[in-house]
Order: C-alpha cells, then sequence, then structure tokens
C-alpha cells in the first residue's frame, strides 16, 4: 500500500475518516477511495462523511455483528463483489470463519439454496486463499446437527404461557402430529407469530408443514453455530434488504426477544442505509416502532423527550 496515497487523503479528507476505513477494510479501502476521486471529489467527501467518519463510526453495534449483517445483505442484494470484499473484514472484527459461513447458510431460508450456495462458494475460496478454510472444514457439526442432547422437559419450562386454553390445545396437536423438536424451537423464538400459517399449511399441505419445519425450525434455527441475537439481527437485515415487511416485522421483534436492545435494532436499519438506500429504512424504523408501542416498550427509543 502506497503510504503517499494514504496520507494525501488523510489530510484531503480527514485524518480519522480515513484511518477508520483502512481499520475496517484494511485491502481495498484505499482504492474505493481513489476511483471516487478522480471523478467527483465532492462526491467522495460526502460519502466517506457519511459512512466511515459517520455510520461506521458509531460504534453502537459491534464491528463484528454489523459486518456479518452486511455480508448478508449484499448476498441478498445478489452484489457478489462487496460480498466478497466484506469476507475477510469479518474475520478482522472477530468473526470465525465458520461464523462466516454460517451467515450464508442461514440466508438460505430466505434467499433460497441456489443464491446461498454461490454465496457459500465464495467463501469457501477467500478462506482458502487466506489459508483459513481449516477452521471451516475442523468444525463440521455432527450428521444430525445440535440436535442431540435436546430434551422436551428442559425445553418446555422456556416456552411463553399459552395465550388461553384454545392455543394450549392447538400447540400440543401439533406437538402431536409434527413432533416436538421444531414446534419448541419456534414456540421459544417465535411464539408471537400465532398459528395461523400452521393451520393454513396443515389443512392444505400436511406433508411440506413437515418438511419446512424440519428443516427450519427442527435444524437450521438450532444448529447453535450463531447466537439467537445475531441471527435474529441478520434476518433483520435480509428482509429489509429483500423488502419483505411480513417477515421483517416478525424478526424486528424476534430480536428485541432475543436480547438485542431497541438501539442495535435500530442501528442495523440505520447502516442498512448505506447499503439498501433512504426508503426502505424510513418505513422498516416505521415498523420498528410501531412493534415497541404494540409491546409496551414506546418511547425506548428516544433520546430526547
Amino acid at each position: 500500500m502506497n503510504n503517499d496515497r494514504i496520507e494525501h487523503f488523510k489530510k484531503k479528507y480527514g485524518e480519522a475518516i480515513i484511518a477508520n476505513g483502512l481499520r475496517l477494510r484494511p485491502d481495498d479501502f484505499i482504492d474505493e477511495v481513489e476511483w471516487r476521486d478522480a471523478v467527483d471529489q465532492h462526491y467522495t467527501k460526502i460519502w466517506l462523511e457519511f459512512t466511515y467518519g459517520g455510520l461506521y463510526a458509531r460504534r453502537v453495534l459491534d464491528e463484528r455483528t454489523r459486518v456479518l449483517v452486511a455480508i448478508a445483505q449484499f448476498l441478498t442484494l445478489n452484489e457478489m463483489e462487496e460480498f466478497e470484499r466484506l469476507l475477510p473484514c469479518a474475520l478482522t472484527a472477530g468473526a470465525t470463519p465458520r461464523e462466516v459461513l454460517e451467515v450464508i447458510l442461514q440466508s438460505t431460508v430466505y434467499v433460497g439454496y441456489v443464491k446461498a450456495g454461490r454465496g457459500a462458494k465464495v467463501c469457501i475460496r477467500v478462506m482458502k486463499e487466506l489459508g483459513r478454510l481449516h477452521e471451516i472444514t475442523d468444525t463440521q457439526m455432527p450428521l444430525d446437527g445440535a440436535n442431540g442432547p435436546r430434551k422436551l422437559e428442559d425445553e418446555r419450562p422456556q416456552w411463553p404461557q399459552a395465550e388461553s386454553p384454545e392455543v394450549a390445545a392447538l400447540r400440543e396437536k401439533f406437538i402431536e402430529k409434527y413432533g416436538w423438536g421444531s414446534m419448541s424451537t419456534r414456540l421459544r423464538l417465535q411464539a408471537h407469530q400465532g398459528y395461523e400459517t400452521l393451520q393454513s399449511f396443515d389443512r392444505i399441505d400436511p406433508h411440506y408443514l413437515q418438511l419446512w419445519l424440519d428443516f427450519i425450525y427442527g435444524n437450521m434455527y438450532t444448529r447453535g453455530v450463531l447466537d439467537d441475537r445475531t441471527r435474529l439481527l441478520m434476518m433483520v437485515g435480509i428482509c429489509l434488504a429483500a423488502n419483505e415487511p411480513v417477515q421483517l416485522e416478525n424478526h424486528l421483534r424476534g430480536s428485541l426477544m432475543q436480547g438485542a436492545t431497541p438501539r442495535e435494532v435500530l442501528e442495523v436499519i440505520l447502516n442498512s442505509t448505506a447499503i439498501v438506500g433512504m426508503p426502505t429504512t424510513i418505513m422498516t424504523r416505521r415498523m420498528l416502532e410501531k412493534v415497541m408501542e404494540e409491546d409496551g416498550r414506546g418511547g425506548e427509543l428516544d433520546l430526547v423527550s
């Protein structure tokens, strides 16, 4: 890296901004500044102030979570060049190669296995080039995943109380018909979703419902490579990038239930401005405030009364 180039941009755009960019993206940050600077220095200045001097300097989210969410969003948007560039950044921010791959594999739920597979292949190639592929191959899960030690008697006390005897009976019906493993995960993570989708698929295609429950709730969401807070913040980012409002609201609520603070959830939304633009960010911010009002937490985001 040419030190003269670095010093030139520090003097032109601010030492703190350039230093933060080099910290976050040591391999390609100066190249990204240089091509912009060559064609429009005013745009370069305000872009840097908004991103590396602004959003990416706030530290509301830990750097690992912020980068993992961004990786998921670029994959969702099929922005594979930026996706690839962020993979080493995630390692610099403290994520393990297995965690980076897990973000990609978990995205299957919302982007499908073809796009997730494309991202996984890129990840494998990058980790191989970095000499860290063994950290993935040496940490494979057992063939049956993480379900071996699970016990119904241990998990049942974690379920929220049923709203009525009718809902309690509905729970037991689905547990008996489709197995307790997937239903327990759904109750622990997403009891707020209700039963309309389950009842609909149970009526029109129970075989598909079994496949769906086993794949997502019985296996994907129980792998444990990512903690639930990080995984759900990632899902907020994916749904925001995909402009999928129904599941976006679900995961806003779920991330709050699994330990993310309202300010952390908001920060995922605000950081997304640089990736997906302002309109979706505004829509999602309104949705977060609506969710918090409904959950009796209105005003927790307010910094000024």
